[in-house]
């Protein structure tokens, strides 16, 4: 039998079926890879161009294309990106994960991910990616090799659809926070993430959990969202310099640039919160078309279809002990 070249490994499969080799992906597999199904502008980065290539190693992105050749005819039947996180070295997010219609419940998926690790430069720990909430087939494929799913949503809508989900009263306040606020800037963000995020970033804490450093981030401006003690979305945060509570923080607003990511309390979020906070967002000068980041989504939020785009976190803490071999 042929010996697999360098980077090839070869998946099972039903009898019959001509075995799937495992390989890195090529510039001249662009074509292939839209047969495969995906759109032009997914093949421009699963076989990225020079100048891609060099935009990303700038900004000091690794990612690794991998992809399933069927052994003899050399169709591609499967395809996956890795991409390392920026917070963490051992923790990488995939995604473009699909495999041909007629070659799926082979496996092939899942030996895409487990070989195509092996092709990484470091020993992956931890791994994650996020799929369309309505996409049930994908989290359940998901969930048969041993991914959790986090129980908040993150979500996306332009501002000027999400002032109109819910009441613009009762008034919601933005106010500008210092250093002192990191406390309860880290407790709203560790509610809104979920704690599958936390132990998918372990290195996460009050002074690094933004992107920064404590006092400052490396860009944007950073508001809490606060409204009337008692209301329907309080949280139980300990307000900043006290031991005490403050029950008047639902949440806050990140800018970035020109992103902007509202991060909330689950338990205080709602249609109502979201459309004050998207009230106050925009009487900032913010534009009716940006479409802005939510985190901490409840469940009961989700609808299909709805005003806001849903996905769902899905991840793996511990490959090492789930995938070992």
């Amino acid at each position: 039998m042929k010996t697999p070249a360098r980077g090839v490994r070869p998946t099972g499969g039903l009898p019959g079926r001509r075995r799937a080799l495992i390989r890195l992906c090529r510039p001249a597999d662009r074509a292939s890879i839209e047969r495969l199904g995906h759109p032009p502008h997914v093949a421009d980065i699963l076989c990225p161009r020079p100048a891609r290539r060099l935009a990303w190693r700038l900004l000091g992105t690794r990612a690794v294309p991998v992809l399933a050749e069927e052994e003899g005819t050399g169709a591609v039947v499967g395809s996956v990106q890795f991409v390392r996180s920026r917070r963490s070295p051992d923790t990488w997010m995939f995604g473009h994960w699909r495999v041909a219609a007629a070659r799926r419940r082979e496996g092939i998926g899942r030996r895409m991910l487990v070989e195509g690790m092996r092709l990484l430069p470091p020993q992956v720990a931890r791994l994650y990616s996020y799929v369309d909430w309505d996409n049930d087939a994908s989290i359940a494929a998901h969930e048969r090799l041993g991914f959790e799913s986090g129980r908040t949503l993150w979500g996306k809508a332009p501002l000027g659809v999400l002032t109109t989900v819910g009441p613009a009263t009762p008034a919601l306040r933005l106010e500008p926070v210092g250093p002192r606020d990191w406390p309860v800037l880290f407790t709203i963000y560790t509610r809104a993430m979920g704690s599958l995020w936390l132990r998918l970033f372990p290195e996460l804490d009050p002074r690094n959990f933004l992107g920064g450093t404590l006092g400052g981030l490396r860009a944007g401006v950073v508001a809490v969202a606060r409204g009337q003690s008692g209301a329907a979305w309080s949280t139980l945060a300990p307000r900043a310099g006290t031991g005490t509570p403050d029950r008047s923080v639902a949440g806050f607003v990140l800018w970035e640039g020109e992103a902007v990511t509202v991060f909330a309390d689950p338990a205080a979020c709602d249609h109502g919160f979201l459309a004050r906070a998207a009230l106050q967002v925009m009487a900032r000068g913010a534009r009716r078309d940006l479409e802005i980041g939510l985190r901490g989504l409840p469940r009961s939020l989700a609808a299909r279809p709805g005003p806001i785009g849903l996905q769902v976190l899905m991840g793996m803490p511990d490959v090492m002990t789930r995938w070992q071999g």
